[in-house]
């Protein structure tokens, strides 16, 4: 755990380091995008324009101790309400099982006059329908592109539970990190790290760390795919995990 939690505070000193020159200037048109992680997306990527819609569905499935886990997938739909500001709803399976419903809201603060940084707030409610439990998430994203071919972005923060069912322990932290290789135009590899189980609230566990190398392939315009085999590195196992998300934008 104490690995875990070293390796995402040096992720956070990286990109905080060009805060102090950072202006909340208007976002401009000619951002230079940075790509979003696969396991834990973003509403629209940062800088969304107003009118932009998206529509997608993860899946990750089980390659090792597979009659002990289940088959996690969520269709979803994000749109621009006005320019920075987006939201999304999704729907969480678990199975057959429709496990949560699912809304998020994402602001755009601004970037830096070079362009090269960018961040924003995203916040998430979930309420989990077996049981009364509500999931509030607040999240912090800075994002800053190195290059024409070198890009990170963080996603850092809590998540609170409500209701009367509770765990004794009510907060828990996630914590993401992607860097991504943007190798052509429709082609982009990315190595993202995840606490792949924010939801557990069990006192006794400790965060799982998800290593997910991932591709992202952009067919066109409108229509991509991104999809990556990882690894889950808990104190006692190692689970294999597969995953891919299919995208369509307009």
């Amino acid at each position: 755990m104490k690995y875990i939690l070293r390796f995402y505070f040096v992720v956070l000193c990286v990109l905080t380091i060009w805060s102090p020159l950072m202006a909340q200037d208007h976002l401009s048109e000619d951002i230079n995008d940075i790509p979003e992680p696969m396991i834990f997306d973003l509403v629209r990527e940062l800088g969304a324009r107003k009118g932009e819609l998206e529509i997608n569905v993860l899946a990750e499935f089980p390659l090792n101790n597979a009659s002990s886990r289940h088959i996690e997938w969520a269709p979803e739909i994000e749109y621009a309400i006005w320019d920075n500001f987006a939201v999304e709803f999704e729907l969480p399976i678990e199975d057959d099982t429709l496990e949560a419903l699912k809304a998020a809201l994402q602001y755009t603060f601004g970037k830096s006059k070079s362009g090269n940084f960018i961040h924003g707030v995203q916040f998430m409610v979930e309420k989990i329908r077996s049981t009364d439990k509500w999931d509030l998430s607040l999240l912090y994203i800075p994002a800053y592109r190195f290059n024409a071919t070198w890009s990170i972005l963080a996603m850092l923060g809590l998540r609170q539970q409500l209701g009367s069912d509770s765990q004794n322990k009510t907060t828990t932290l996630l914590l993401n990190a992607t860097i991504f290789a943007e190798i052509s135009k429709r082609v982009t590899l990315g190595l993202e790290f995840n606490n792949s189980d924010p939801g557990n609230f069990d006192e006794e566990e400790e965060l799982e760390l998800l290593a997910m190398p991932q591709v992202h392939l952009e067919f066109s315009e409108h229509w991509s795919l991104q999809t990556g085999i990882g690894c889950e590195f808990g104190a006692s196992k190692v689970n294999v995990t597969g995953a891919i998300r299919m995208i369509a934008e307009f």
